[in-house]
């Protein structure tokens, strides 16, 4: 294998590890390490779900998420990962499944995510999140993070 590609990997390595840290910060509800994985502007596009596209700090990401989603039980689960890279800057475009629950009740996500990420200070930050939802399924009223028409 020639170095360039075994270095490629070693990325492509890090950008998965990040971005499952990121789902699994949501479910173990790990704020600060989620937090941890952003830039500190995000642009946000989740005109999909909450008719909303903006940029927000890291802490004001993170807060939105508290308020949305800390009454409820949830499972992020991403797959089918394309990573690409150019430079200090990658895509990364997945699939993912998120699960809502609160008692007996669900709100379940099937969405397909791309996440821009930036080489800075050594490490890879999330800057740019949109998601595109496929469907919905169960009943909105239990995430306070979705508009409904």
């Amino acid at each position: 294998m020639f170095p360039e590609k075994k270095y490629c990997f070693l990325i492509m390595d890090e950008i998965r590890n990040l971005i499952a840290r990121f789902a699994n910060s949501f479910d173990l509800k790990d704020w600060k390490g989620m937090q941890s994985l952003l830039m500190d502007n995000v642009n946000c596009d989740y005109t999909s779900l909450r008719k909303t596209k903006t940029t927000l700090t890291a802490e004001e990401y993170v807060q939105q998420r508290i308020n949305a989603l800390e009454k409820l039980q949830t499972q992020h689960l991403f797959s089918n990962l394309e990573i690409s890279i150019s430079g200090d800057q990658a895509t990364c475009r997945c699939s993912s499944l998120i699960l809502r629950r609160l008692q007996s009740d669900f709100f379940n996500t099937h969405a397909f995510y791309e996440f821009t990420l930036f080489y800075k200070n050594d490490q890879w930050l999330i800057g740019k999140i949109k998601q595109e939802v496929l469907w919905n399924e169960g009943n909105p009223k239990i995430h306070a993070g979705v508009v409904t028409t």
